[in-house]
């Protein structure tokens, strides 16, 4: 028997050198690729951290210059120094002058400051609702004793909606009957009343008029403004929001070899606060 065994050893020698040289062949094939795909990987996993750093950086160039806005300082062309590894550069472009109207920025009218419009919200324990409320004022000095209004609105915090009916709860309002409703890109609702003949008014001797109404829902009280239309075509549209629009575009770019890691387009609103219009990001 164990003969028979040793001579079967005897005979099988050397027939496993084709099987282990198969082996490592299948093993240069696949270990091959298999390298190159986790280089693959880490390169790619580099360039995403290069372009999220990229990111803050520029988006750090962004706020350089809405620092600057707002001190009525010059806008920088970069930022002073490299950000995250990255230098940064900025371009600052002035759009004009513009009011939040319906959800839409247009050109305000000549004369504008002839109206100031400002508005509330104050919780209503009674009707279980938030009051939301627009004044519009007449200003001294605006050339006309007496303003007829033809529009009035509102944007609503995001999550909130109109309490249909409450503007008849007002007997002092503008307008006591229902708005129109639409929604803005985000989702908010917008209201605007536009008022019928005889048109309402403010004066020097009746200078303040009001607009209320309520709204319910949930979530943050921000992001709501107003706006009035005067029938003057030299007034027009007075929104809450207004001021002077500027265009900043800031770049983000690795020194060594000046790839682009991150841009950042922003859109802003700069009056009595700095708002944000839009933001968008690239790589």
């Amino acid at each position: 028997m164990f003969g028979f065994c040793r001579k079967m050893i005897k005979e099988q020698q050397g027939q496993v050198l084709p099987a282990v040289l198969a082996l490592l062949v299948i093993g240069g094939l696949t270990i091959a690729p298999g390298l190159n795909y986790t280089a693959t990987i880490l390169n790619g996993s580099r360039i995403v951290s290069e372009d999220i750093r990229g990111i803050y950086a520029a988006d750090a160039g962004v706020t350089e210059v809405l620092w600057a806005l707002e001190n009525s300082q010059s806008p920088p062309s970069q930022t002073s120094d490299n950000i995250n590894q990255m230098a940064v550069s900025i371009e600052t472009v002035e759009t004009g002058n513009f009011t939040l109207y319906l959800g839409e920025l247009i050109e305000p009218g000549e004369h504008n400051d002839y109206l100031d419009i400002d508005s509330t919200l104050t919780w209503d324990e009674g009707a279980q609702a938030y009051r939301y409320t627009i004044t519009v004022t007449w200003l001294p000095g605006s050339g006309y004793p007496i303003i007829h209004l033809k529009e009035v609105g509102a944007r609503m915090p995001p999550g909130y909606s109109y309490q249909s009916g409450s503007a008849a709860a007002f007997a002092g309002n503008l307008s006591t009957g229902e708005p129109e409703e639409i929604q803005d890109s985000s989702g908010a609702y917008l209201l605007n009343w536009a008022m019928t003949l005889p048109l309402p008014e403010v004066s020097q001797d009746n200078p303040v008029a009001t607009q209320s109404f309520y709204i319910t829902g949930a979530g943050d009280l921000e992001g709501y403004y107003s706006w009035v239309v005067a029938s003057r075509s030299d007034i027009g549209a007075v929104g809450e929001i207004t001021g002077t629009g500027y265009r900043i575009t800031a770049t983000a770019t690795r020194p060594e070899d000046g790839r682009t890691t991150a841009t950042i387009v922003a859109n802003v609103m700069l009056g009595d606060t700095t708002s944000i219009l839009s933001w968008q990001i690239s790589n």
